[in-house]
């Protein structure tokens, strides 16, 4: 009799074992839920309790127009979340108006454990972030902090109403009836601003090279073009007048600052102005990343390809369905 019941536990075992090998993992259903979270904003940042709940709301909004998409919209192969971070640097600007936030859209993709039960990679795993109300995108590169200058890239395109695209893959969302949302830092503004950190430099033995440099390339700038936009190039004070060099005429992005006068601070501090995210729409290129993802994952290797599927999938109709959560 114990000989059956082993033998019969292990053609248990062993029927177990051929389903789970024949079942393709990328076909199961998965879900969706946003993680639980209502303290996305630190006590500093002035936002009511009131005010954090009704963003909350635009946050649920927005993560509903990103799951229209079809790899979301129909989950299969892995587990969807939804995790908002805190911005607490971002509403410290006092220039800056509304409650900031990043949603993280994870893709915790299934996969077999040692005992053979399916199970979904929730630590780290690959996502997307799209960002509410920061108005200076993590794609761009810091000139100076203390005054908030950034660089733009150079090449921009209005894609559709309220939607710019630089470089082809950062994308902006935002309000076109409004004045734009960043405007140029001049010439004179951002060799001042180089001006002041450099002069309050508490290294003196440092200082005493850096000055006269410093004051010869300013005197190389001529006082006509201290009203130009300026751009991030040249020298020791990384300000130039134009966007090229010598022969190469579009290389030095542009020096930036936020627009104050793009934020409507008539409307209620919950309500979505402006949205940033990155996206590259070659889709030539994000299939054959994905293709390779698939024959990585074949070896055994990687956390799964899900992020690479809503990549390729992610589009122009996905973009601009965001475009009317813009706050009017």
């Amino acid at each position: 009799m114990k000989r059956s019941v082993l033998f019969f536990t292990a053609i248990l075992i062993a029927i177990h074992s051929v389903v789970n090998a024949q079942e393709d993992l990328s076909q199961r259903p998965g879900t969706f839920e946003i993680l639980s979270r209502t303290d996305y904003t630190t006590a500093d940042c002035g936002f009511s309790k009131a005010e954090v709940s009704a963003n909350l709301e635009k946050i649920k909004e927005v993560v509903a127009v990103v799951m229209q998409n079809p790899v979301l919209s129909d989950i299969k192969g892995f587990n969807g979340r939804a995790r908002i971070y805190t911005m607490s640097m971002t509403c410290k600007r006092n220039e800056w108006y509304g409650v900031p936030s990043r949603i993280s859209f994870e893709f915790s993709s299934f996969f077999f454990s040692k005992e053979g039960k399916v199970v979904f990679n929730s630590i780290e795993p690959p996502e997307w972030s799209l960002y509410i109300n920061d108005l200076i995108p993590g794609w761009a590169d810091s000139h100076n902090t203390k005054y908030g200058y950034f660089t733009a890239p150079l090449k921009k395109e209005t894609k559709d109403y309220g939607i710019d695209v630089y470089d082809k893959e950062c994308w902006v969302i935002y309000d076109p009836e409004r004045p734009p949302y960043w405007i140029p830092v001049t010439v004179g503004e951002a060799l001042a601003a180089a001006k002041e950190e450099l002069y309050n430099n508490s290294d003196a033995v440092a200082l005493q090279y850096v000055k006269p440099m410093f004051e010869q390339e300013y005197a190389a700038i001529p006082e006509s073009d201290h009203n130009k936009p300026a751009y991030f190039g040249g020298g020791l004070s990384r300000v130039s007048s134009t966007p090229g060099y010598g022969e190469q005429d579009s290389i030095f992005p542009a020096i930036m600052r936020v627009n104050p006068e793009y934020l409507d601070r008539s409307l209620p501090r919950s309500e979505i102005q402006f949205i940033w995210f990155r996206s590259v729409q070659n889709k030539q290129y994000m299939k054959q990343r994905l293709d390779e993802c698939r024959e990585y994952s074949k070896k055994g290797s990687g956390s799964g390809c899900d992020l690479g599927r809503f990549e390729l999938s992610f589009g122009m109709t996905d973009i601009r369905n965001l475009a009317p959560l813009i706050g009017n």
